[in-house]
């Protein structure tokens, strides 16, 4: 993890989470400083992460994937992907604030760009124009994730009751309960809704809004 910001700390702790080990720098004695970040990381380093020498010292080809997170210093972030791609780091992600520069990392050689700042927008703007809807992932520009209560007349009915399916275009992924403490992955059509219940749908964008709409 090149850049220790609040974005680039979240990814470390998040993967060190789920189970990886993560190397972590940064030339920002603060921010290694944090004791939740130091548990999280295998190890880090304060260095400038755009030294050619020091991601030669790393092996970065012997990782499974770099992440590059540095906030606005574009010029840095190319130039580091190109030195990553020099070295033989075949699985390089980068952060970047707009869609311009996005594309600057690509044609660098990034494989793949994020934007947290615009997706997080994204789903604040959603959940303010539908407070009901309790969280809201894009995942294509064609296809969205999107978490709710479950709306009253579902109570007592199953999915196959309901013909969710074919009556809503959408697939019930995940369902949570108040009274369960694992979710029900993948739930059965005859699962039967109750109080409590929050469900996880995905579909297309404009299924999934006509069903917002209906209740």
């Amino acid at each position: 993890m090149l850049g220790l910001g609040r974005f680039g700390s979240s990814v470390l702790k998040e993967l060190a989470r789920l189970g990886y080990d993560v190397v972590g720098a940064d030339k920002n004695e603060k921010v290694l400083q944090d004791e939740e970040l130091q548990d999280a990381a295998a190890y880090l380093v304060e260095v400038d992460v755009t030294s050619t020498m020091f991601l030669e010292e790393l092996n970065v080809a012997n990782y499974d994937a770099v992440v590059i997170s540095m906030g606005d210093d574009f010029e840095s972030a190319i130039l580091t992907v190109l030195a990553l791609k020099d070295l033989g780091c075949e699985t390089i992600y980068a952060k970047a604030n707009d869609k311009k520069r996005g594309r600057g990392l690509k044609g660098a050689g990034a494989t793949d760009v994020f934007y947290p700042e615009e997706e997080t927008g994204r789903r604040v703007a959603y959940h303010i124009a539908n407070p009901d809807i309790l969280q809201y992932i894009r995942l294509s520009p064609y296809c969205s994730g999107v978490e709710m209560a479950v709306p009253e007349e579902f109570i007592g009915n199953t999915l196959a009751q309901l013909d969710f399916r074919r009556k809503y275009n959408a697939l019930v992924v995940m369902i949570t309960s108040d009274s369960e403490k694992v979710p029900l992955v993948s739930p059965p059509s005859d699962y039967v809704f109750k109080a409590g219940d929050t469900i996880f749908m995905v579909g297309e964008k404009k299924d999934l809004e006509r069903l917002r709409k209906k209740f």
